[in-house]
């Protein structure tokens, strides 16, 4: 069985993390692309806090959070293009869809046949 060195409320921390959605202008992704990075790649070494953090709750209560990492993911102001979303749209139909031949399970609840597969 493999040990881990880190305790429960440090792998927590690290597995479930704050995350904050970044909306920025054409400018600031422009100036941020004179680095060769996106804007959130450059925050992102400031997002991993060393210190204590001091937050309250809806209630009011205080928390002392050690070591708090958050992340921060852009939000993409573009729609995608209408030939990318009919593909999209297609392939999940086409997911969804029983395999032919399939054998379905009916249950009847009430006035409906419920048409059930399952795929293992």
């Amino acid at each position: 069985m493999a040990q881990r060195v880190q305790s429960v409320q440090e792998f927590l921390q690290d597995s479930f993390y704050p995350l904050v959605a970044a909306l920025c202008s054409e400018e600031a992704e422009r100036i941020a692309r004179k680095n060769n990075l996106g804007f959130c790649e450059l925050v992102k070494p400031f997002c991993r806090l060393t210190s204590e953090v001091h937050m309250r709750d809806p209630n009011n209560q205080l928390h002392i959070i050690k070591n708090l990492k958050i992340a921060v993911n852009n939000i993409i102001t573009q729609p995608p293009q209408p030939g990318a979303i009919r593909k999209l749209l297609n392939d999940v139909v086409t997911i969804s869809q029983p395999a032919e031949g399939l054998v379905a399970n009916v249950i009847t609840a009430g006035d409906y046949d419920l048409n059930i597969s399952a795929l293992r």
